[in-house]
């Protein structure tokens, strides 16, 4: 298994027989002054290949960049998946609307997805998801707070926001580790904007210095983690 940090919470994590974007972002929507990014995706649609599924965890457009998911998905035939009030802005196939609710579970060539909740009260219906594939396991977090039923999540690899604001910040990403205790950590949700500031360094040495066997992992835009 391979993840790919590409930025914020955008994520390309490929499987064997299959490759899955998450929270695709790339640009400010066009028009929009509001919010200036501290630094520039370094993924393209482009390079984005073979893409089978699209998780949204929610309808901000830092987690749901509506070019790149129509972009792909219509070029690929990606399955999207995503709650219905954010799939219904799209303009694809209907067939390539997954609808999901918090508890659903959807198998997409063998990928199984299992539809988490997530606590942000900002977002009309936040998601996260845990994808499983030959026996490895992966949670997404989404935009989340702490939350009681993480203490449910049995995963390899967790993928945790740190930034803050309206998410968990590091401190409590680290509790989020200790109550998951997966075999590694990446963050996530952080630096891409100046209210999201958070040292990921940090994040690693408060697991590297608790009682923890969590492996953290640091990831740039653009870097690959494999599993061993």
């Amino acid at each position: 298994m391979k993840i790919q940090f590409l930025w914020h919470s955008f994520f390309k994590i490929s499987f064997k027989g299959i490759n899955l974007l998450v929270d695709p972002f790339m640009n400010i929507p066009e028009g929009d002054t509001t919010f200036q990014t501290c630094m520039k995706c370094p993924a393209s649609i482009k390079k984005l290949k073979n893409i089978g599924a699209i998780c949204i965890s929610n309808e901000h457009f830092d987690h749901f960049d509506k070019k790149v998911v129509e972009t792909i998905a219509n070029r690929d035939s990606s399955i999207v998946i995503g709650h219905e009030s954010v799939l219904n802005e799209l303009n694809i196939a209907s067939n390539l609307k997954h609808f999901v609710n918090v508890g659903d579970k959807v198998n997409v060539q063998g990928l199984l997805v299992e539809v988490r909740g997530a606590h942000y009260p900002n977002s009309f219906y936040p998601l996260g998801f845990c994808f499983s594939k030959d026996g490895e396991k992966v949670f997404f977090a989404g935009n989340s707070a702490l939350m009681d039923s993480f203490s449910s999540i049995d995963c390899d690899v967790a993928l945790l926001p740190i930034g803050g604001s309206s998410t968990m910040d590091l401190i409590d990403a680290v509790r989020a580790t200790k109550t998951m205790k997966p075999k590694y950590a990446i963050p996530m949700h952080y630096n891409s904007f100046d209210s999201i500031k958070a040292d990921p360094n940090e994040f690693k040495s408060r697991i590297e210095k608790s009682i923890l066997k969590t492996i953290p992992i640091i990831l740039k835009p653009g870097q690959t983690f494999k599993t061993p």
